[in-house]
């Protein structure tokens, strides 16, 4: 499953190729980055990723927000295959938070590439197709605080981790924060760095992102 800052350059890519025209990049922008609010444990992964996504079925959805979150469960399902067939998960360390960094670590490629903290706006606003959801007003705002917080690159990758350690475990005693500044982000930061300054790891990745839309246009 990708990041935040993954899901919104392939995006952008898609609303430029072969979604041009068909969806309002505001709204579809901020339903491809909506389903992740399922780390904030106010709703189940299965109500915000549908399974087996086609680019037709997005395509024929009329509401963007809906279709942006089709895209999301799509770029997800296409991005896990890759990384298979890739073998990062034979490559890299066996912890419990691997896969979170590779996550961190493609965000941290794309990042140089892509002006996420341009669409930090969109999360100003809560749509009505959010509020449907049984997630209280209060947990949206709180993960739209947390995409342009971290879209705006204004943190560290340590302070990113514990940015994310926070949304997941809002209420974890402080025992529990400590020892995942100390042990986990410090693993997670090492993986990260690694993953980024390698050649193999950095051309893989950005052959999936930087190809995509070629791809499916």
């Amino acid at each position: 499953m990708a990041a935040p800052i993954a899901h919104i350059f392939l995006a952008v890519q898609m609303l430029a190729g072969l979604f041009y025209g068909l969806f309002d990049e505001k709204e579809f922008i901020i339903g491809t980055s909506f389903p992740d609010i399922r780390y904030l444990k106010v709703i189940s992964r299965e109500e915000t990723h549908a399974t087996n996504i086609t680019l037709h079925d997005i395509m024929q959805e009329k509401d963007s927000f809906k279709a942006g979150m089709l895209f999301h469960a799509f770029v997800d399902e296409q991005r896990e295959k890759y990384i298979v067939e890739q073998g990062f998960y034979e490559k890299l360390s066996d912890f419990k938070f691997v896969t979170q960094s590779l996550k961190f670590a493609e965000d941290e490629i794309l990042r140089s590439l892509f002006d996420a903290a341009a669409y930090c706006a969109y999360f100003n606003i809560i749509l009505k197709q959010e509020k449907a959801y049984n997630i209280a007003v209060k947990d949206i705002k709180r993960w739209h605080m947390f995409l342009k917080e971290y879209c705006s690159n204004n943190c560290s990758c340590k302070d990113l981790m514990m940015k994310y350690f926070d949304v997941v475990d809002p209420h974890a005693w402080w025992i529990k924060r400590w020892l995942f500044m100390q042990f986990y982000a410090y693993k997670m930061e090492k993986v990260v760095s690694f993953i980024v300054k390698d050649k193999w790891a950095k051309k893989a990745i950005l052959n999936f992102y930087m190809n995509f839309a070629k791809k499916y246009t």
